[in-house]
């Protein structure tokens, strides 16, 4: 699934927040361009350091939740913005941890 950039600068400042870094941290992949095209990918960085914090099943769910409907390239009833929202909220609680 693609989304705007504008969403993916979004996603691009979720992820740099948890590694405290510029863009194209980690070989490139902490990036909008990356996340326009892999959005899930952002999901995937920011939560891969940070998910002993937290409950592992409530990231389970919130993995296994949004891995099908972002990673199909045909499903246009996929929020981003609840995505982004929801992203956003796990890794501020599991960084203030």
């Amino acid at each position: 699934m693609r989304i705007n950039h504008s969403d993916a600068i979004v996603l691009e400042s979720i992820v740099r927040n948890v590694f405290s870094c510029n863009r194209s941290g980690m070989g490139g992949y902490i990036d909008a361009d990356h996340f326009e095209s892999e959005p899930f990918d952002a999901a995937l960085i920011a939560l891969a350091p940070l998910w002993q914090k937290g409950d592992f099943h409530e990231i389970e769910d919130f993995l296994f939740k949004w891995e099908h409907s972002l990673r199909k390239n045909s499903d246009e009833n996929v929020s981003i913005e609840n995505f982004i929202n929801e992203l956003d909220g796990i890794v501020t609680v599991l960084i203030n941890r």
